[in-house]
């Protein structure tokens, strides 16, 4: 049996069986382990024969997964925002989510929401106003502090700058992003306790495929906030497939 042919039916179908996620070095260190001569250059043309048949799928730079289907984020909980603010502020660079976007994907079932505006620092009191104009209950960029008092009533919107590396579609945020904010969101406003947000995250990583590799760059770039999420990923996929 060919070493590309060693590759796919047992070293890529080995780490299938132990988590969803897998990186390229994980691939090299596994094909080591059994006895295959796979040079570095001659890899990730195995790698990509082997998404082309839809044995593995592309989880971003370095990563494949097991998921064939791409997830699919639910925009109709903060269509109305963005709307709302494109129509006021045509020209504005704003991104939103909502924890509603995760529901379903708990283990307690979020009675209720609080959406998330991210624009430019020096816009961020206009939005505010207009929110609250409107009838939302606004926290203009709450402080740590703020978390004993904080309250999700209806129309709940909390105000925040725009970190420029934040992934999105136009003006919502792409489902990698919003995990790190939701992460990052749950212990400054405290939301829901570690182990929730943990669960929110396995489980929806678990069921669709979504870029790693995204997630982690926004991860990085929102340390040391979202320090403890890389840690949970990397305990809760490279540590299986290791």
């Amino acid at each position: 049996m060919s070493a590309k042919a060693r590759l796919f039916q047992e070293v890529l179908q080995r780490l299938k069986q132990g988590t969803p996620y897998v990186r390229s070095a994980e691939v090299a260190a596994l094909a080591r382990e059994l006895g295959l001569e796979i040079s570095e250059s001659t890899l990730p043309v195995y790698l990509s024969e082997a998404m082309a048949t839809g044995l593995i799928h592309d989880a971003g730079r370095g990563w494949y997964s097991s998921l064939a289907n791409a997830f699919e984020l639910d925009a109709w909980q903060v269509k109305p925002l963005v709307t709302r603010l494109k129509k006021k502020f045509p020209l504005l660079d704003f991104t939103c989510w909502s924890t509603g976007q995760v529901r379903a994907f708990g283990h307690h079932l979020l009675a209720r929401f609080v959406s998330f505006v991210h624009t430019d620092r020096d816009a961020m009191s206009s939005v505010a106003g207009f929110l609250k104009d409107g009838g939302y209950d606004v926290h203009l960029n709450p402080r740590a502090e703020a978390a004993r008092q904080f309250t999700i009533r209806d129309r709940t919107v909390v105000v925040r700058p725009k970190n420029s590396a934040q992934p999105h579609d136009d003006h919502q945020v792409a489902i990698e992003g919003l995990l790190v904010e939701l992460f990052v969101e749950s212990r400054a406003l405290n939301l829901m306790d570690a182990s929730e947000c943990c669960r929110i995250f396995a489980n929806l990583a678990g069921q669709a495929r979504i870029s790693m590799a995204t997630l982690l760059d926004y991860a990085r770039e929102r340390r040391p906030a979202a320090l403890g999420f890389i840690e949970l990923i990397n305990g809760e996929f490279t540590k299986k497939s290791a």
